[in-house]
């Protein structure tokens, strides 16, 4: 099994390597390393919009000049550092462009780029693109978030309340009715607090784990609240006897 494992990743950095030697290879190290920066606007990954920045990444000592081309159509040329050039989606008509660079040397020899290939989106495309990826992304975290305040909320409604016994996520104090209860495991963490219902009074708050000392407070209070109710009951069913048995005297 071990062998197994240890193989399994022996391939997995083999393909990794493999992939970014390709990727090495088509951009030419021989040649001008040419980087796509945004500036702002949209950036997907083989369709822009908004403005950018074509620049030369560690270029040669002895470069002289960079020329900029969008389409084989000269955009800029630039003859000292830092060798790069702004342009705007805008300025093109919308669809696939090809941007490449031209370096000149001391000794009047040229160095190519290799070819960045993008497809420059109106800025009516650019928002569809966008509210395509950004409307599932809220309604997925709507949902989430939805679920993580309702659940643990529901099942804190069926749960019953042991006394001493308060789970993984420890116990907590009501702020309203003083009694103790259990903090949900699969309640939010809200930084300050998990989000609990209290099941004796229905209070929801934001609490904290509550300390022993605080706890044990708590628990002598619900134990005298029980007794209490206990005794009111006792009572309550003693006078009801006492008034039916009252119904069969002359």
């Amino acid at each position: 099994m071990k062998r197994n494992k240890f193989l399994v990743v022996l391939a997995c950095i083999f393909l990794a390597l493999s992939a970014a030697g390709t990727a090495l290879a088509g951009q030419d190290p021989a040649g001008l390393q040419l980087n796509l920066i945004r500036n702002f606007g949209y950036g997907g990954f083989t369709k822009i919009q908004g403005e950018f920045t074509l620049r030369i990444t560690n270029p040669p000592a002895d470069l002289t000049e960079a020329s900029f081309f969008v389409d084989g159509e000269l955009l800029a040329a630039i003859s000292s550092a830092p060798f790069q050039t702004k342009f705007h989606t805008a300025d093109f008509s919308p669809g696939e462009h090809w941007l490449s660079a031209r370096g000149v040397l001391n000794d009047g020899s040229q160095l190519e780029s290799h070819v960045i290939t993008k497809i420059f989106l109106s800025s009516k495309e650019a928002l569809s693109e966008t509210s395509g990826i950004l409307v599932p992304l809220l309604v997925g975290v709507g949902v989430l978030t939805l679920l993580g305040l309702g659940v643990p909320l529901v099942l804190s409604r069926k749960k019953g309340f042991i006394l001493g016994q308060y789970g993984p996520a420890g116990g907590a104090v009501c702020p309203r009715c003083g009694l103790p209860f259990s903090r949900s495991a699969l309640a939010p963490n809200l930084v300050v607090g998990k989000l609990a219902r209290c099941p004796h009074c229905g209070k929801v708050s934001v609490l904290a784990k509550a300390a022993p000392a605080r706890l044990a407070e708590a628990e002598r209070k619900y134990s005298d609240t029980q007794g209490t109710s206990s005794l009111q009951q006792t009572k309550a069913e003693e006078l009801q006897k006492m008034l039916d048995d009252s119904r069969f005297e002359e």
